[in-house]
């Protein structure tokens, strides 16, 4: 004869399983609802921080680029001597095409401007250029070159006598 307490003892525990599993059942549907939330959640937010670093690359070239801009009174005020020039030219790491496609001249002009003695005459455009990239880098530069379409490649240093 068995154990009628044994017998009622596993009977209960079985029927406590099977309430608790119903109860559960319900939990873990919104967990894995929750779950996939979260995942579509961090997915939109990867594209969001992709979409905000590709605005960043292409917003500040141009923020740079209206800093950069100067003022027609800032221009007027300029005065641009051959070593003035030929000094930016070296700074920047240009050659003096290079230096004129950026100012809008020939390169020619550049050679003209280098090789006279004192204080350069420029047309009003050219020198609001010239003061446009006066506070610019090397980086910059070849930057702007390379939108402009010239070829730009690594200068060696000049030998120095």
């Amino acid at each position: 004869m068995p154990n009628v307490a044994k017998v009622f003892r596993e009977e209960m525990q079985r029927l406590a399983r099977r309430e608790v599993r119903a109860g559960l059942s319900a939990l873990k549907r919104d967990n894995i609802r929750l779950k996939k939330s979260v995942a579509d959640l961090r997915a939109q937010l990867a594209g969001l921080a992709r979409a905000s670093r590709d605005l960043q690359k292409t917003v500040a070239p141009v923020v740079a680029e209206r800093e950069s801009q100067a003022t027609p009174d800032e221009a007027a005020k300029l005065r641009p001597t051959a070593k003035g020039v030929s000094a930016l030219r070296r700074r920047l790491g240009l050659t003096q095409v290079q230096l004129g496609k950026l100012l809008g001249v020939s390169g020619q002009a550049v050679v003209l401007w280098e090789a006279k003695e004192g204080r350069v005459k420029m047309r009003p455009s050219t020198l609001a250029a010239l003061a446009a990239i006066q506070g610019i880098g090397k980086r910059e530069a070849y930057r702007r070159l390379e939108a402009m379409g010239v070829p730009v490649s690594a200068r060696r240093k000049p030998r120095r006598a």
